[in-house]
């Protein structure tokens, strides 16, 4: 008997390793459902299609990841949900770094919350312009605090009460580059760094909630 296809409920902003990440998935028999900029995810769900033969239709829900509104957050989560049915995993990969002006290559920690509490890698390139913690501007933090911590926590509290609820479990995922890191200090990189990092502990404190 074959194991029945993963659900898998994705954020993206259309970049390169997401993009990567939705055709390993695809290609691997999940039922995708991708969030974000719906122009921006059409392409994606359309090379897809037609692309790897077989793979299941891809949905997508549009998502403004810089909203204030908590409730359109689980307004969009609900409409996955019922696309779905449930989800066995939910990834969160729509990061804004801003502007930094630095290219490395690198190991990315992809901070996993799940049953088993297991962690799993993948690799990234980052590139932008350099910005120092003197030149952010308001707006700016703004933006980046909103997509990169904000939007997540919105998300977190979205997916896993529907988790709960449905009794199912499943894995949720969030991607952080190394530049989050203790270890690893970037300059030009304090904004994203700082809201970055603060996704690492989110996920160490959600793993200790007994619910």
């Amino acid at each position: 008997m074959e194991n029945p296809a993963k659900r898998v409920l994705m954020t993206s902003n259309g970049d390169e390793v997401s993009r990567n990440i939705a055709f390993h998935l695809a290609k691997h028999g999940c039922k995708l459902v991708m969030m974000g900029n719906e122009g921006s995810l059409r392409s994606i769900v359309d090379k897809i299609r037609d692309s790897i033969e077989g793979a299941f239709p891809a949905d997508v829900i549009a998502l403004d990841m810089e909203s204030d509104s908590e409730v359109a957050f689980h307004a969009a989560v609900q409409k996955a949900w019922e696309l779905s049915g449930h989800f066995d995993a939910f990834l969160n990969s729509y990061t804004y770094q801003g502007l930094i002006c630095f290219l490395f290559f690198t190991t990315l920690p992809l901070m996993l919350l799940c049953v088993d509490h297991s962690f799993i890698q993948q690799s990234f390139f980052l590139a932008g312009k350099v910005q120092d913690i003197l030149q952010v501007s308001q707006d700016e933090f703004h933006r980046i605090t909103k997509i990169n911590l904000t939007a997540p926590w919105f998300l977190l509290k979205a997916v896993a009460t529907r988790m709960k609820d449905h009794g199912s479990g499943g894995s949720i995922v969030f991607m952080a580059t190394i530049a989050s890191g203790e270890r690893a200090l970037y300059p030009g990189a304090d904004a994203y760094a700082s809201t970055s990092a603060a996704i690492h502990q989110l996920v160490r404190v959600c793993i200790l909630a007994p619910n």
